[in-house]
């Protein structure tokens, strides 16, 4: 196998929102994200696309409801019907992705007033593993369209 290709980090995730506009007022209003572009290319299905920086140039990628972008459903959301929380749950491969802070309490809280809905009020959470104990302090909600956010606070691996 050829290692020449380095991997660069991970460097978004995208989302389909139901109401493109309150989504990104949420991530960039709420939880501190910059919007840095915003495209479209109605030949790729991508009828309006924001990127919001999720800090150290790791983006997410939001798609509004009409678009159906590669690797998305070939149907707009239908935004009359919101699914509920456990049908989410039964169709989604992403279980939920991870926001790094030093206070997710106070992340958490300002989520909350913007719109989310709490699913794990913060706790600290005592991992044990073979290759180390460490001590996360960690809570979720489900972002404006379902998403589950984590907010997490964990130490930096030593390399």
């Amino acid at each position: 196998m050829n290692n020449s290709v380095s991997n660069l980090g991970l460097d978004h995730i995208a989302l389909r929102a139901y109401d493109l506009d309150a989504t990104v007022s949420f991530y960039t209003e709420a939880l501190g994200f910059r919007t840095v572009y915003e495209w479209s290319a109605p030949e790729a299905g991508v009828n309006r696309c924001v990127f919001l920086d999720a800090g150290d140039d790791r983006v997410i990628e939001l798609f509004d409801a009409v678009s159906t972008p590669p690797g998305g459903s070939a149907q707009p959301l239908d935004t009359d019907a919101l699914p509920s929380d456990e049908e989410r749950a039964r169709s989604a491969t992403l279980v939920h992705f991870a926001i790094r802070t030093e206070d997710p309490a106070a992340l958490f809280q300002r989520a909350v007033a913007a719109g989310a809905r709490a699913l794990m009020e913060p706790a600290q959470v005592q991992a044990k593993g073979a290759t180390g104990n460490m001590t996360l302090e960690v809570g979720f909600v489900y972002g404006l369209n379902g998403e589950v956010i984590e907010f997490i606070k964990r130490p930096t691996p030593k390399a």
